[in-house]
């Protein structure tokens, strides 16, 4: 079978299967043109920055796999992403946690059937092969040679020799594509074979050296996941996908199990693509990944998606829904990933959100430089993507610092731990000219903006999304985590030497999250999606949920005359009080997080309706109630219309958790209105009884007499005498309208009855809630 028959077969069957699930719903088409037109367009941002010297151009045959074109949304899918994003997030909204299926996404996010088809032929007239439609309809991988990416895409491909001496290639230009794809295309990927970097420091260390290590027993007694575990919340019925690149050993899972005394669980393993085979650093990562995760939720399934490259497993994982709970502890510094894909992959966390998703992100381990990877930064600020996507959760990293506490028993229990309780954290920074830049990744993005429920004491009014948002144990050295690869545990957690492998970096603390996020959904019994505006609600009223981890910092040296380098040839930030860039909202209390998660209060009145007499005031009882584990301090503030002239409202003192305030309502002796409904007598049925037109029919009145009197005057003082006349008489003396003329009125000083709303509003943190009560005022 031909290229393009293969292509044919397999795309009818896989968009065939795709619109019996779908039905007939398809986004409109965007492509209008025929795609071999000569017009063209450059994609650009899809060069990545090299500072490698360049060895000049690669054989023409050499094969690019896994290359992907990924589609933009229109701009009415845009508008409709963030409106269901909104309503999806909105508690006690009709559509709160109504996940989307990826052909549902499909149906409403994705490329219509027909556009693809398109660009997929147009790839397989130009000679690339396993041309595949992700699922979700927002993507088209396929491979082909570097001859055939520099004629189709007009970019060439070029060899560079990096700092550790490895070969690389990558495209030294934008590519071009058809006209008819601008606006639709969004990025090209897989234009060069450099891939993120994980984020593990490992350590070494000897059998007699008497420091501390963390083990899963103790990472559950220090973060508190102890009464979770004895209350049956052991991660039972969750998923964890774990994304990788690279194969690795279930032996090694297996001995680390083992070890912890955790019972076996082997994780289940998906290829997508071509086999990786196995790399040293890439194991070692994917190894820790996949043991502290399942050491954490330590009866979740564990399911490993590994490719060439962390993005595809990445992509792959959300695009088909592998599991509610994704870690990921590879990045990139922004500026070396580029706007155009980290926008792409921003749309993929979108994606991953509307889905249930929630994906966990290490910040980084070169402090505020997440771009330099030597000992003194030359390339200024930098975050690390994609904990810097503000759909994903970064977590950053923290040391223990015990003082003179005792934190630590004597001897190991049988599951390898020794801790005794929460031990005080300050921020991880290694950094030194032996260990180069070593610390918890912060700072602000360089390319998303702040979003709305990144507020809080401490978060900076920079208007940039900022990392991290927390922060668990990451030092290598004080304390280290346990681990097993390569062969290392053969005796519990020990080589053959007797040595322990440990390890560090933030690459520890986005996993062990993870694990605790699969026992957040089981509690809940519901997947949680971006899990970011729940945090920094809980934060602003919780006393428990966190600890706020207020000392050390992510500063790190720089070069002066670099960017960002001040005279002090030093750079980052500190830890502080709330929310700071370098621990986030601090490190989790385990139990508490999710003791009191979702929660929130109702605010009532009693009674509903109220009438205040003028010059008194009248109490409300008002009435805070609990919604799951909320125990938020609520305050309130209240709110008087203009129809209630001369009338106030407070509200003194806070509610905690639950109970009572009194609103009291307050109305003032104002002068009272007076009564026009004397006019209508006379003037028949204007106005019909008093109010707010009276006053002014009566001037208009007078102003008709002395416009009659300055017209008459020259008819003589008589007439304008009987204008006048005629207009006192009119307001001492008139009939009831039906001519009788047996009665006089006057006008008379009544009061109006008044009626408004008045609202209260309770505040407990970013969390409010309102109630009204309709008041009278006779």
């Amino acid at each position: 079978m031909g290229t393009l028959q293969r292509f044919g077969y397999l795309c009818s069957l896989a968009l065939s299967a795709t619109l019996l699930a779908m039905g007939a719903s398809q986004p409109p088409r965007r492509i209008h043109s025929n795609l071999e037109s000569s017009q063209t367009f450059t994609l650009t941002g899809n060069t990545r920055p090299m500072r490698a010297p360049d060895q000049g151009e690669v054989d023409p045959g050499l094969p690019l796999t896994r290359m992907t074109l990924h589609f933009a949304l229109s701009a009415a899918q845009i508008a409709d992403q963030q409106q269901l994003l909104k309503q999806q997030a909105t508690r006690k909204g009709a559509q709160y946690h109504k996940w989307l299926t990826p052909e549902e996404y499909a149906a409403r996010f994705g490329v219509n059937m027909a556009d693809i088809e398109q660009i997929s032929a147009w790839l397989a007239q130009a000679g690339f092969s396993d041309i595949e439609v992700a699922r979700s309809h927002t993507a088209i991988g396929f491979s082909g040679s570097a001859a055939q990416v520099q004629n189709v895409f007009r970019t060439p491909i070029h060899r560079y020799r990096m700092n550790d001496g490895k070969m690389h290639y990558a495209n030294t230009s934008d590519p071009v594509l058809p006209k008819a794809l601008q606006g639709v295309a969004a990025s090209l990927r897989g234009l060069n074979d450099i891939h993120p970097r994980p984020r593990l420091r490992p350590h070494f260390t000897s059998s007699i050296s008497g420091n501390h290590f963390l083990t899963p027993d103790d990472f559950a007694t220090i973060y508190n996941l102890q009464p979770l575990y004895g209350s049956g919340i052991d991660g039972t019925g969750q998923k964890i996908a774990i994304v990788g690149q690279t194969d690795i050993a279930l032996s090694d899972i297996q001995a680390f199990r083992t070890a912890a005394g955790l019972p076996q669980n082997d994780p289940q393993i998906i290829l997508t693509g071509t086999d990786p085979g196995t790399n040293t650093d890439d194991e070692n990562e994917s190894d820790l990944d996949i043991e502290w995760a399942g050491g954490v939720a330590k009866n979740a399934t564990i399911v490993f998606v590994t490719s060439t490259d962390v993005f595809t497993s990445l992509t792959y994982a959300i695009t088909n829904n592998v599991a509610p709970v994704i870690a990921i502890t590879y990045g990139n510094c922004e500026a070396e990933l580029g706007a155009a894909y980290s926008n792409t992959l921003n749309s993929l966390f979108a994606q991953a959100t509307m889905q249930g998703i929630t994906v966990v992100a290490a910040s980084g381990d070169a402090g505020a430089a997440d771009c330099d990877d030597t000992s003194v930064a030359t390339s200024g600020l930098a975050v690390d993507f994609p904990a810097s996507s503000p759909y994903v959760t970064g977590l950053g990293g923290t040391a223990f610092n015990e003082g003179t506490g005792s934190y630590w028993g004597s001897t190991n229990n049988a599951y390898g731990g020794s801790a005794l309780s929460y031990i005080p954290e300050v921020a991880w920074n290694d950094t030194s000219t032996a260990n180069g830049l070593s610390g918890s990744g912060g700072g602000a993005s360089l390319f998303f903006t702040k979003p709305s429920w990144q507020a809080g004491t401490g978060v900076p009014n920079d208007g940039a999304r900022d990392v991290p948002d927390l922060a668990l144990a990451s030092a290598p050295n004080h304390d280290g985590l346990l681990y097993c690869t390569a062969g290392s545990c053969v005796n519990g957690f020990r080589d053959a030497n007797q040595n322990l492998t440990v390890v560090g970096g933030t690459s520890a603390a986005s996993p062990s999250f993870a694990g605790i996020v699969a026992l957040l959904n089981q509690q809940t019994k519901s997947a949680q999606g971006n899990i970011n505006p729940n945090l920094y609600s809980l934060a602003s009223f919780s006393t428990d949920a966190f600890h706020d981890v207020t000392s050390g910092n992510n500063i790190v040296p720089c070069q002066q005359g670099s960017p960002n380098c001040p005279t002090t040839g030093q750079m980052g930030f500190s830890a502080g009080t709330g929310y700071d860039q370098v621990t986030g909202l601090g490190s989790v209390d385990a139990y508490n997080l999710i003791r009191e998660w979702g929660g929130d209060f109702t605010v009532s009145v009693t009674p509903t309706t109220l009438s205040v007499a003028r010059g008194a005031s009248a109490n409300v009882v008002v009435a805070v109630a609990p919604e799951g584990n909320f125990a938020g301090a609520v305050s309130f503030t209240c709110s008087v219309p203009s129809t209630l002239t001369n009338t106030t409202c407070s509200i003194p003192g806070t509610v905690t958790g639950s109970g009572n305030a009194t609103l009291t309502i307050t109305t003032g002796a104002s002068a009272a209105t007076p009564d026009w409904r004397w006019f209508g007598k006379w003037f028949g049925k204007f106005p019909p009884s008093n109010g707010p037109f009276a006053p002014v029919a009566l001037a208009g009145l007078l102003l008709v007499a002395v416009v009659c009197c300055l017209g008459l005057r020259r008819r003589g003082p008589a007439l304008c005498g009987a204008a006048v006349l005629l207009f006192a008489v009119a307001t001492t003396s008139c009939g009831d309208g039906s001519g009788s003329a047996t009665s006089t009125v006057t006008p008379s000083m009544q009061p109006v009855t008044q009626t408004g709303t008045v609202t209260i509003n309770a505040t407990s943190g970013i969390l409010t809630n309102s109630a009204t009560i309709s008041v009278t005022v006779p």
